[in-house]
């Protein structure tokens, strides 16, 4: 089994996981460890200096990209089972082994572990309630929908990795987030692969962007932009993505009466005066009031909006990409 680590200016965070990495049901001498440096400006070599219970390798790249450096740590690894971890997450004892026994028990499936967020931010009445819709487990191994896919926790046989295509950019560089693991989820399905959860391999995933609600829209505002450009080399994926049912342009030809009626309502409730009331509004009540009932459907439009706002950009620079048919 090799694990493949992409990184860039988080030299606290890797140690974080490779430390959790060290403590594995798995013998350490049947996993390899490798770290993708990508073009950090920091000390974040000086990890090459640190020792590990496991065999370990550091790699540097020029800065290039996460979807280049996973690439890159795969073509240095042995590895029948890749399994690649984000450096903002680390991971519980049994992890490793759970993901290389599913590898084997499920052949025609790419495995994904179960994250658990937590917030690395400051603390927030927002993290507070994201972290009560995010954090569902499952008891069971589950198979779920392949747009869940994601690279933060995952793991694929070396000889499927390959016959894929590897790891892919969308967005050929244009866009980030790029999408490339809803990308590569997608190319698996086409593929006739399952997407399965193991619900004993489980993260903890750090997340910054949960400490300021503000932070996490505008990343949202960016993955929808280039979100145009992944449906350009993808024009049948648009339609199973939830998150972008109202966001797309009003088509007449396709869209039913109802779904008409709830993109005009996006369109209306996200300009930018509505969006600002709604924002001082969330102010107001999460110091005056800071009920979930009331704050939850309001960070989730006003994120929709950001959505909207995102998708819109990505048409005017992108342009529009042909919806329904094809890859």
């Amino acid at each position: 089994m090799s694990v493949v680590i992409p990184t860039y200016k988080r030299k606290a965070s890797v140690l974080r996981l490779l430390h959790s990495l060290g403590h594995q049901t798995l013998p350490t001498d049947q996993y390899e460890v490798i770290v993708v440096d990508d073009g950090s400006p920091d000390d974040t070599a000086t990890i090459a200096e640190e020792s590990f219970p496991f065999p370990f390798k550091y790699v540097r790249q020029r800065n290039q990209g996460a979807t280049v450096a996973r690439n890159h740590g795969v073509s240095q690894s042995r590895g029948e089972v890749l399994v690649f971890i984000d450096d903002d997450v680390t991971v519980s004892p049994k992890t490793l082994e759970t993901l290389c026994d599913c590898c084997h028990q499920y052949p025609d499936a790419i495995v994904m572990g179960t994250l658990i967020h937590r917030n690395d931010g400051a603390n927030s009445i927002y993290a507070d309630i994201q972290l009560q819709t995010l954090n569902h487990q499952h008891e069971a191994d589950t198979f779920i929908d392949f747009v869940d896919c994601n690279t933060e926790l995952l793991a694929v046989k070396r000889t499927t990795f390959f016959d894929l295509g590897m790891l892919q950019d969308p967005t050929a560089g244009q866009g980030w987030p790029n999408w490339d693991d809803v990308d590569f989820g997608y190319r698996a399905h086409l593929a006739g692969f399952r997407l399965l959860q193991a619900a004993d391999a489980v993260g903890e995933h750090w997340d910054y962007s949960l400490g300021d609600w503000q932070t996490a829209c505008k990343r949202w505002q960016r993955a929808c932009k280039s979100a145009v450009l992944l449906f350009r080399v993808h024009p049948g994926l648009q339609p199973h993505l939830p998150m972008l049912f109202d966001k797309t342009p009003v088509d007449l030809s396709r869209d039913s009466a109802g779904l008409v009626v709830k993109k005009r309502l996006r369109q209306m409730g996200s300009s930018p005066a509505v969006v600002r009331s709604l924002e001082e509004i969330v102010k107001l009540l999460e110091k005056a009031m800071p009920s979930p009932t009331l704050l939850r459907p309001l960070y989730r439009w006003i994120a929709g909006s950001y959505m909207y706002r995102g998708y819109q950009d990505g048409l005017h620079e992108f342009g529009a990409a042909s919806v329904g048919g094809g890859v």
